[in-house]
């Protein structure tokens, strides 16, 4: 009886990677879903759709993108976890953001583990903004009004929460005391500073108010970032002028660990291919978004960075209560 354990356990763990094998090499034989946690419309969605189509001829097989808002990205998320690791179900997010919605809601977190990191599509650096009409000009003058003025001045987040805790750790390092609203896209947070509803906005490259600061209507003050920013190259970013964190969501593809390796590696390959296609930049730079192809170890990392940078920055926030 023992020996005909051991050699059925033998058995398995030979056949068991040829299955893998052979799954990966007639991958895909069906359609392909990409699961955006968040609305239709929006940017995730918009980017999700444009690469869905242009991929489909790399990989031969329909795309279907299912959109399933909820959580900032949690309900999404958690329904791709509960697929097959098969690479039939993809998740197409701001993932930095997306998987670190946890910690601002004080759920559990995701385990990084959970996730197979196909590849990174696009960063999207946050800004700044603020309507011509107001005495600063530059974020320094910014920064003496609202010490001057404690209390006064309002700050308003296009629905990323991570950003909204950046200006908050300004505000700890600083000394400020701000007014913070949070709206639920970049689109209202575009409409809210553009209507002069609130005194400063901070929203991502490719929203209405980004398109608006381009054309001299809003005035950027800060790049929330790391880097520069292509359309304001002379903008400095936050950690130049000695701020302890950034915020640059990144947008990429995963999919449930456990994926075979080869199909993980097929996905990545035709991600790539499709952010290499001129088509394919020239709509994302026609929209003011930046396209960049991340391999998914170098996506892996941003990620985890980003949730490390997540953690500590609320540690460092809980000073602004106090």
């Amino acid at each position: 009886m023992i020996r005909r354990v051991c050699l059925f356990l033998t058995l398995a763990t030979f056949f068991l990677p040829i299955t893998g094998l052979f799954a990966a090499e007639n991958y895909p034989s069906k359609p392909i879903t990409f699961v955006v946690p968040l609305g239709a419309g929006g940017m995730t969605d918009v980017t999700a759709r444009l690469l869905a189509e242009k991929m489909k001829e790399s990989l031969g097989q329909p795309i279907m993108v299912a959109n399933k808002p909820g959580g900032t990205g949690i309900v999404g998320v958690n329904y791709a976890l509960s697929q097959k690791e098969d690479g039939y179900t993809v998740i197409v997010a701001p993932l930095n953001e997306s998987l670190t919605s946890a910690y601002f809601q004080g759920v559990e977190p995701f385990d990084l583990k959970q996730f197979a990191f196909v590849g990174g599509y696009m960063p999207q650096p946050r800004l700044l903004f603020t309507t011509p009409d107001k005495p600063y000009k530059t974020f320094t003058a910014f920064i003496d009004y609202a010490r001057n003025h404690p209390g006064e001045v309002s700050v308003g987040s296009g629905g990323v929460q991570w950003a909204l805790e950046l200006v908050k750790s300004i505000a700890v390092k600083d000394n400020l005391k701000m007014k913070f609203v949070m709206f639920k896209s970049g689109g209202e947070a575009s409409t809210a500073i553009m209507g002069g509803h609130v005194d400063t906005c901070e929203t991502g490259t490719g929203t209405p108010a980004f398109q608006a600061g381009r054309q001299g209507k809003l005035v950027a003050l800060v790049n929330m970032g790391e880097g520069k920013i292509d359309a304001f190259p002379e903008l400095q970013n936050v950690k130049t002028l000695g701020y302890p964190f950034a915020a640059t969501i990144q947008y990429g593809f995963a999919v449930k660990a456990g994926t075979p390796e080869p199909i993980r590696k097929k996905l990545e390959e035709s991600l790539k291919a499709a952010m290499r296609d001129p088509e394919v930049q020239e709509k994302f730079i026609a929209m003011g978004l930046t396209p960049k192809f991340t391999d998914g170890k170098s996506f892996e990392k941003i990620v985890q960075d980003g949730v490390a940078s997540v953690k500590e920055m609320l540690e460092y926030n809980k000073r602004l209560q106090q």
